[in-house]
């Protein structure tokens, strides 16, 4: 990012980075000031709203935790009550004489104590044996044995009080066995039902706009949730209005409201260090392990330092406009000169070569106009003599190189004619005959350096049919040309060196096994890839590193390599892999370059 940044900056205006220069100036400072006391007010912010958040929820912690002990006890007091105790136990001769018990000894006690909380919503005993229930206060164990509830505590309930409470369907009461009960051989459990909202109300006191709350037990169980991003809306607990929850009603809540899930991935990015849009503070609720976690979005802390940003804003906007006005006119007096020459060197580099630059300045920019007037007629010059010299250069290198092949291979192919004609078999002279004259037909190619690919295979299967004729065919010859690149073009005589050295160098001195040569012509996004490969007798590595450097007997590989790389560029070239007893590869790449 440096390096992009130096880079455009260097290939930047000299009049923008004028400007620039002095924009930084006039407004970095003002800037950097106005970043630290936004920084400061809002590390000043956070801080209060944090302890002012830990001051509530400790509150609200202290008060539930005194309710909660209130109703354990009152559950302590009825579940070691020795009469109650012993009228539960009691065996009765008929209903009546058990509804005259409870009605004198269980109701009183009940009832008082419902009367003095009314925050309880029921009290019940429920008995393990055969009983008729009296009203709300006793009733056979049976009944709750299907409930959920039940099933899911029965196991964990003593005589210490368990407190179940469901957040989804706002319920909360209390239950536990009754030890004096258990003493005589007999089950009893207590339950406690008690207000939900009431039990949570100390929360309700926490006194500020869009924030939320969860109250979960050790498990990461919802026990209470509530939030304030409703509150304009008319629905302070933020919980649901008319059966709907209200995020999908308020757009700014919908997005300021946290799932559990959701909550707890931010504050495990918080304790890792993260920055969160959010300001998260969690307290021990007092209860059963019980956790409070409270959440504020940091857009709610904004509005305190939105004064101050709008002044250093102004103040920013301010340092801009003048700097940019300021240097806009002092840049303009600077570059008009350099820009007088920038436009004579675009000018130059769109191929005007003939114009003429001058300049009366005095100072450095006009020396530097004068100075490159000079230099291009002197341009202008010397491209005329190298452009000239270069083009006869490359001309005579192609012909040069052209010319070392033809004669070399003609005279070849005379002197196996003749010593076929001392021989009597006249068909093996006219085939060598045919395939020779078709092999010049395309390597001379009317004195063109250029061909397609197919000519240069036609060109090539004449040649090894005359090779073969004098091997007596005691190498095999394979095929395995790509159709697609037929069409395309190449130079002229570029196989022939390599199937030349193959035969010559490898099949000739392979002392066992049938020798081949295998020609494979294949392409891909860009380029076609020619190559001979053979199974002769190698090339040790000491020649194979220096046979396309220097000079060797022949003209072969060397001068195959040459042609390619001053016709088409130093990226396109002859690659040959050998390895010693096992056989070579050549391969040349070329550009796609389709026939005109």
């Amino acid at each position: 990012m440096k390096n992009k940044i130096k880079n455009w900056f260097g290939n930047a205006k000299i009049q923008k980075k004028i400007m620039i220069i002095y924009i930084c100036i006039g407004t970095v400072p003002i800037l950097l000031l106005g970043l630290f006391a936004l920084s400061q007010e809002r590390k000043t912010l956070m801080e209060r709203e944090r302890r002012n958040i830990e001051d509530s929820l400790s509150q609200g912690a202290s008060q539930l935790k005194s309710k909660i002990l209130v109703y354990n006890n009152l559950s302590d007091y009825i579940a070691f009550n020795h009469p109650i105790s012993d009228v539960l136990i009691g065996d009765y001769d008929d209903i009546f004489s058990m509804y005259e018990q409870y009605t004198a000894t269980v109701d009183p006690v009940l009832s008082s104590l419902k009367y003095f909380n009314p925050n309880i919503n029921q009290i019940t005993i429920y008995l393990d044996k055969d009983i008729v229930k009296h009203d709300t206060t006793v009733d056979a164990l049976h009944t709750i044995e299907g409930e959920k509830w039940y099933r899911e505590y029965k196991d964990s309930l003593s005589q210490k009080v368990k407190w179940i409470i469901d957040g989804k369907e706002k319920t909360s009461f209390s239950a536990r066995t009754m030890p004096i009960m258990e003493q005589n051989k007999q089950k009893g459990i207590l339950y406690l039902d008690v207000n939900y909202d009431t039990l949570f109300s100390g929360f309700d006191d926490i006194s500020r706009d869009g924030y939320g709350l969860y109250v979960i037990d050790k498990a990461g169980n919802v026990l209470f949730e509530k939030d304030t991003f409703d509150q304009k809306a008319g629905n302070k607990t933020g919980a649901k209005k008319d059966g709907k929850d209200q995020s999908t009603q308020n757009g700014t809540a919908g997005k300021s409201r946290l799932s559990l899930k959701k909550l707890k991935e931010k504050m495990a990015d918080q304790e890792k260090g993260k920055r969160s849009n959010y300001l998260i503070v969690s307290a021990d609720a007092g209860v059963d392990d019980w956790q409070v976690i409270a959440y504020q979005p940091q857009k709610m802390m904004a509005r305190e330092v939105q004064t101050l940003v709008v002044l250093i804003l102004g103040i920013i906007a301010i340092c801009i406009v003048t700097s940019v006005v300021a240097s806009k006119a002092f840049s303009r007096f600077v570059v008009r000169d350099i820009k007088r020459l920038r436009d004579n060197m675009q000018a130059v580099e769109e191929g005007n070569m003939e114009l003429m630059v001058t300049s009366d300045a005095k100072d450095e920019v006009g020396s530097l106009i004068r100075g490159f007037g000079s230099m291009l007629g002197e341009i202008n010059r010397l491209i005329h003599e190298v452009y000239e010299s270069k083009l006869t250069q490359r001309k005579s290198e192609m012909t040069a190189l052209q010319a070392q092949i033809n004669p070399h291979f003609l005279y070849n192919s005379l002197s196996l004619i003749n010593w076929k004609a001392l021989e009597a078999g006249q068909q093996d002279i006219s085939k060598i005959t045919l395939a020779l004259s078709s092999f010049y037909r395309t390597s001379l190619n009317r004195g063109k350096n250029v061909l397609t690919i197919e000519k240069e295979i036609e060109n090539m299967k004449s040649y090894l049919e005359i090779q073969l004729c004098m091997h007596d065919n005691d190498f095999d010859v394979i095929m395995d040309i790509d159709e697609e690149i037929l069409q395309y073009q190449t130079l002229n005589l570029l196989l022939q060196p390599l199937v030349e050295n193959a035969i010559d160098h490898g099949i000739d001195l392979k002392e066992d096994g049938r020798g081949y040569i295998k020609i494979i012509g294949r392409k891909d996004d860009s380029n076609i890839y020619l190559t001979v490969e053979d199974n002769g007798v190698g090339i040790e590595p000491e020649l194979l590193s220096s046979i396309l450097k220097f000079k060797t007997k022949g003209y072969g590989v060397r001068n195959v390599n040459q042609r390619i790389q001053l016709y088409y560029g130093e990226e396109y070239c002859l690659k040959i892999e050998s390895e010693a007893g096992k056989g070579t590869r050549c391969t040349i790449n070329i550009p796609q370059v389709l026939k005109k």
